[in-house]
């Protein structure tokens, strides 16, 4: 976890700071603070940015040239540094119109500093800030982990512990897994191939989360895992609603930003023990499973809204799965490997999800009524069943959700 560049806004050191460029990029996330002079060449003592700097200057090399100040910035940005903030008065009186035009076209966050403010306290404290908010993330991650991944019982005192750090985990909580999809496809269209280039993907994902919902105000323990990010939430209502919010906007920031890519949302049930939040996980993870099977992308989904795929997903034994649809479906799908007209499977579906309607059945298939009506007739010798039968058709039903689950 990184602060990001609205929080210095909040510090002691920069009560006098002054934001005039580039607001729109405040929900950027600081890595680090960089100070940064050069006499000879201003931009050659940026050349080491590594991205998530501020960067603070005097503008000892600078004075008031504004094509130097304007090119430090393209800079920064080109670099991916998060914003500059100047220190005024003895080298650069005033920010030339020009320069904050660059800013806000580039969305780097230009601040001004009065001169008699100390640099190394201002460095000092974001960087304190920096530091505060990683040994809380990692906190956090660590107590996150002993919840869903490790047999222990959570201690009364773990709520308080929480607590310390800004997290409310009063009441009922739930667990929410974020499952990313597609990366895959987007190293080959890119031609990315190394573990550096997926590392950089997840960890822009991975700010895209944090950042939408610190901005949302929803402050919780997270944790990533390969291609999924997990995190615990307060099941209030007022919680939930700031959850839905944020989860669309990652979901909308996240499909303009890195193209090809989609993500499927799960959340778990509620539960007030904290020693239930696997259960919870379990859940998510059963959603995502079910989004999965279906072929969902960009969804967002509770547990609670699966319906059956719940039960199905609960049975660890998938032979037992399996077998079932073979004893119901069995004869259909031996059929079907004789001939090459439309699957039987399929128009079964169709026929049940429409509730027996031949008519709609017919027109969502492209069939002719009486040709899907034959059709029909010969499913029902085949199983020997009744389609107009709720019990005949419940058992159908069940073996062609089991389909999904276990192909």
């Amino acid at each position: 976890m990184s602060i990001m560049v609205k929080d210095i806004l909040k510090l002691n050191s920069l009560k006098e700071i002054k934001l005039i460029g580039g607001s729109t990029g405040i929900e950027k996330c600081i890595e680090w603070i960089y100070v940064s002079e050069c006499l000879e060449d201003p931009l050659e003592g940026i050349k080491w940015l590594q991205g998530g700097e501020i960067v603070i200057i005097t503008g000892v090399g600078i004075k008031n040239d504004a094509s130097i100040l304007s090119k430090l910035i393209r800079e920064i940005s080109k670099r991916n540094g998060v914003g500059l903030i100047v220190n005024i008065g003895q080298y650069i009186q005033c920010i030339p119109k020009e320069s904050i035009e660059v800013a806000n076209k580039l969305e780097i966050p230009l601040f001004t500093l009065p001169w008699q403010v100390r640099l190394v306290e201002v460095s000092k404290e974001i960087s304190n800030a920096i530091i505060l908010a990683r040994i809380e993330e990692k906190s956090m991650n660590h107590f996150l982990n002993k919840i869903l991944f490790e047999n222990i019982e959570m201690e009364a005192s773990i709520k308080e512990r929480a607590n310390y750090f800004g997290y409310n985990l009063e009441g009922k909580c739930c667990i929410c897994v974020i499952q990313i999809k597609k990366i895959e496809e987007i190293l080959k269209e890119e031609n990315l191939h190394d573990k550096l280039d997926m590392f950089k993907i997840k960890l822009i994902l991975k700010k895209i989360v944090q950042d939408a919902l610190e901005k949302h105000s929803i402050k919780v323990p997270i944790i990533d895992n390969d291609d999924t990010v997990i995190f615990l939430n307060r099941a209030q209502e007022n919680c939930m609603n700031r959850l839905e919010r944020a989860l669309k906007e990652i979901q909308e920031v996240i499909s303009k930003r890195v193209k090809y890519l989609s993500i499927n949302v799960g959340i778990g049930n509620a539960y007030e023990d904290l020693n239930l939040m696997k259960n919870s996980f379990e859940e998510a993870k059963m959603v995502i499973e079910t989004l999965e099977c279906q072929g969902m992308n960009n969804v967002i989904k509770k547990y609670r809204d699966i319906g059956i795929y719940g039960l199905l997903f609960s049975i660890k034994d998938k032979k037992v799965l399996k077998n079932y649809y073979r004893q119901v479906l069995g004869p259909i799908i031996d059929a079907q490997k004789k001939n090459n007209e439309i699957s039987t499977i399929q128009i079964l579906d169709v026929y049940l999800k429409e509730n027996c309607n031949i008519s709609v059945a017919a027109e969502k298939l492209y069939l002719h009524r009486n040709t899907l009506t034959y059709r029909i007739k010969t499913i029902e010798q085949l199983l020997n069943c009744n389609l107009h039968n709720f019990d005949d058709c419940l058992k159908l039903k069940i073996a062609l959700y089991i389909i999904n689950v276990v192909e």
